[in-house]
């Protein structure tokens, strides 16, 4: 399917496979699956073409659903890796005066050194703020002022200044970038987020394609997030002032709260816990729903169960297929990301799932150092035992804000407010700190990559050159995705060990059975029928924001046939929600004069569904 044109006329295709292909109205759930939503992964694209080519020859994936794949959901960025000079540009071809002067798209990036490549210039100036670092002067880092280091060059990416107005590719072609216009924290101020979300065809087209395919029950993005490896990421701030919470009067007594003051989130916090079930963890996101304080801005607990469990086993799977390999974290999920659409507006499990980042250079770490790995190991008491001089030493090599002090540590582990576990898994999400070099994690692996897989052909050694306003300048720098894309030999091995996977998920999909169904005869002609409702999945039906947002659809469960009447009950019952490998009983009293067959029916869009035939009163 052809579901739109880029601003550049390229094609916004959509394959579509299963048993239903020819059928408008669909009956059976669907898995959906975009890739290279900003343009700027290829593998991501090849994944998905991999996925298809999976589902074309193995007729049991696509035996009992349809899968929608989009294998490249930008296509004029995507465009931009096939074209010359080699840049890295998540927008779209949509023009856009970025810096709001009287042109639109003169001032993009010039290939000044003719080498094929966009890369950086460094120019010397007393107003610089960087330097080399000393380790490997090809990298260039912020001096620290508190070190005494002394900036001494200024960073500009590789071009001229075309329109003269002393700034340098400020406004090159392109608009909208596709992988954060989405609707769930859509960021109006972003330089390329374009006026609103679903602004552009591209996005207006999957926005419409969504509402119109409600069969749609299980989402996948490919590109440069993973859910697999780390659920969803919370901490995010919501809409509300979390220091001044005005707690309704219905709800004020309930808490023993004044609903004439404020309080701050942390000393609502405090009133609620005694009231909530042992065991049972009181957060922000907790209190927000339930003070009704503005959209959910992180991940429910009870869906960061089933994200947790699956990461572990996504653990396993890479092992079997040799990719567990210590590699760069994923990047975090953006604002507006299609992914986070999905789960949050949507109510579907969504997961995003990239397929290669930079090999981790391997550091030698003395013997007694805490790793987050070691500490998820440890105990609550184990770890107090440290002292609050190794646990301040941890803290601050793990890059914990600074206000976070071993004291602090130490009292919330007696209180029972955090424990070892949950410690390491923040620790993990917190972005690396540079080395005592001062050298970002990152850059480090791609020089590392540079040199021993391609031979030096991943960074571009400075050189100098005669720049027309700026003098003396060098350029160089990495090449564009040398940290994002693998070398070509790899690409079939990491495809072949990964993209399976989907279909392991999308094997664990809601589904939905009648597990039961009894008749109990109560006399003169009138019986109790029961039917219990089961999931049979390893996903909950729907996911706990999917009961919150209300999108996904009740199963709808009906008693069918002749010569009965519905005493008590209803013909059409609504069981909004049954948990994995749950199950939830509908009960009907009815009238029938004579023997019947009876038929309880439980329909779904997105997880099959199932009939059974019941007798009533002995019928044959």
């Amino acid at each position: 399917h052809v579901l739109a044109k880029s601003p550049g006329g390229r094609e916004l295709v959509l394959l579509e496979l299963g048993p239903e292909t020819a059928n408008a109205a669909k009956s059976l759930p669907a898995v959906f699956i975009a890739a290279n939503m900003e343009g700027t992964v290829p593998i991501s694209g090849e994944a998905a073409l991999f996925l298809a080519k999976l589902v074309c020859e193995k007729a049991d994936m696509r035996s009992d659903r349809t899968w929608y794949i989009l294998p490249c959901g930008n296509p004029d960025a995507a465009a931009v890796y096939f074209g010359k000079p080699l840049r890295l540009d998540p927008r779209n071809a949509r023009p856009r005066n970025d810096d709001q002067d009287d042109q639109t798209d003169e001032d993009g990036p010039d290939d000044l050194d003719g080498d094929g490549l966009i890369t950086q210039m460094r120019v010397k100036d007393p107003e610089g703020a960087w330097i080399p670092v000393p380790v490997d002067p090809r990298l260039m880092k912020k001096a620290d002022w508190a070190k005494g280091e002394k900036g001494v060059w200024k960073l500009y990416p590789e071009g001229l200044d075309n329109d003269g107005d002393g700034q340098y590719n400020e406004d090159g072609p392109g608009g909208v970038n596709l992988g954060t216009a989405f609707p769930h924290l859509f960021n109006f101020h972003a330089p390329d987020s374009g006026s609103w979300s679903g602004s552009e065809a591209e996005t207006f087209a999957l926005l419409k394609f969504f509402d119109l395919h409600r069969e749609v029950g299980l989402t996948f993005v490919f590109g440069e997030a993973n859910f697999c490896l780390a659920p969803p990421r919370g901490g995010r701030k919501g809409e509300a002032d979390l220091n001044q919470i005005k707690v309704p009067e219905n709800m004020a007594g309930f808490i023993n709260a004044d609903p004439n003051r404020t309080y701050t989130i942390v000393e609502v916090m405090d009133m609620v816990r005694p009231l909530v079930p042992p065991g049972m963890e009181v957060t922000e996101s907790l209190i927000a729903g339930f003070l009704g304080l503005g959209a959910v801005v992180n991940p429910l607990e009870d869906d960061l169960k089933f994200y947790k469990e699956l990461s572990e086993k996504y653990k396993e799977f890479l092992k079997a297929a040799k990719l567990d390999g210590k590699r760069l974290d994923p990047a975090p999920d953006k604002d507006g990301s299609l992914e986070l659409y999905a789960y949050y507006q949507l109510g579907l499990p969504s997961f995003a799932l990239d397929f290669w980042t930079l090999p981790e250079v391997k550091e030698e770490k003395a013997a007694d150092e805490i790793t987050p790995e070691k500490l998820e190991k440890m105990t609550n008491d184990e770890f107090i035992a440290l002292g609050e001089e190794k646990i301040d030493a941890f803290l601050k090599a793990s890059g914990a804000p600074d206000q976070f002090k071993a004291k602090q540590v130490i009292e919330g582990l007696k209180g029972g407010m955090m424990d070892t576990k949950k410690m390491a898994e923040m620790m993990k999400q917190m972005p690396k700190k540079p080395s005592a070099e001062g050298i970002d994690p990152k850059e480090k692996a791609l020089l590392a990559g540079s040199d021993k897989e391609l031979g030096g052909k991943g960074f571009v050694a400075w050189k100098p050159f005669k720049h027309p306003t700026l003098g003396d300048v060098e350029i160089g720098g990495a090449v564009p995705f040398t940290d994002n894309t693998p070398p070509a030999k790899m690409v079939d091995g990491l495809l072949k060990g990964q993209v399976p996977w989907v279909a392991e998920i999308a094997k664990k999909m809601a589904r939905i059975k009648i597990a039961d169904a009894t008749v109990k005869r109560l006399g003169a002609g009138v019986y109790e029928v029961k039917a219990w409702v089961e999931n049979t999945g390893d996903l909950p039906y729907p996911t706990a924001m999917g009961r919150r947002n209300g999108r996904v659809l009740p199963v709808i469960v009906t008693l069918g046939g002749q010569g009965f009447e519905i005493v008590q009950g209803k013909k059409r019952s609504l069981v909004p929600a049954v948990p994995a490998h749950g199950s939830q009983p509908v009960t009907w009293i009815v009238r029938a004069a004579k023997p019947i067959k009876l038929e309880v029916k439980a329909e779904t869009r997105i997880a099959w569904g199932d009939s059974r035939t019941i007798d009533l009163g002995g019928a044959k």
